[in-house]
């Protein structure tokens, strides 16, 4: 292996490790209660060295995010291609989404955390972030298969035709932003009906395609 290889590959090894420390800490707590200095520590680094990896910690939050954005586009996009209608495409995107939710359920949480903590971003460092705008350019792009799933389910007749397929598939991206940020009393009342994560999740899907179903 070549010099200029070798070094690319810790490069990215240290990148990979950074972006690992910094989930952790996102994961277990809010935005503007992390710091650079705690990251560094948590990987062994010092605060200076960060900053050739990400400029600023917009930056490396919205790395977190993209990993786990990349991981939700690619269960998307296999699971839609198991069916040809578009109805039953539908149900797969919900599917993968359920499936995300489930298995990387602190990334999920990241994702759409953004539309609650937004006040605590530097605007200017979040909208100058590669980072940010990779996260944004693949949400509409996962928004997009749900779209064009609603429209072929209208064009052949298994979706009402009063639907509006965008408004449809940004409603459900609202209902499973508020799902992850609900209070403590919507997950009380939840429990009191021993409704666990996973039905209630299940059941926003079916509900949703209820509503949608001719």
């Amino acid at each position: 292996m070549s010099l200029t290889k070798w070094k690319e590959r810790e490069r990215k090894q240290r990148q990979n490790d950074i972006i690992k420390a910094a989930r952790k800490l996102f994961a277990s707590k809010n935005f503007n209660e992390v710091s650079m200095d705690e990251i560094a520590n948590e990987v062994g680094l010092g605060k200076s060295t960060l900053y050739l990896y990400f400029k600023n910690k917009e930056s490396l939050y919205f790395a977190v995010v993209l990993r786990g954005t990349r991981i939700w586009a690619h269960m998307v996009k296999d699971e839609v291609k198991k069916d040809d209608t578009g109805l039953g495409k539908l149900k797969l995107y919900g599917n993968a989404n359920r499936r995300f939710s489930n298995e990387y359920p602190d990334d999920f949480r990241l994702l759409y955390s953004p539309t609650l903590i937004k006040k605590q971003f530097d605007t200017d460092k979040m909208n100058s972030s590669q980072e940010f705008q990779e996260v944004r350019d693949l949400f509409k792009e996962i928004m997009h298969i749900g779209i064009d799933s609603i429209q072929k389910g209208i064009d052949e007749g298994e979706i009402r035709p009063d639907v509006e397929p965008t408004e449809a598939a940004i409603l459900l991206s609202v209902i499973y932003n508020g799902k992850v940020n609900m209070g403590d009393w919507a997950k009380e009342l939840l429990k009191s009906r021993k409704i666990d994560d996973a039905k209630f999740t299940k059941d926003i899907g079916n509900f949703f395609l209820y509503m949608l179903k001719k």
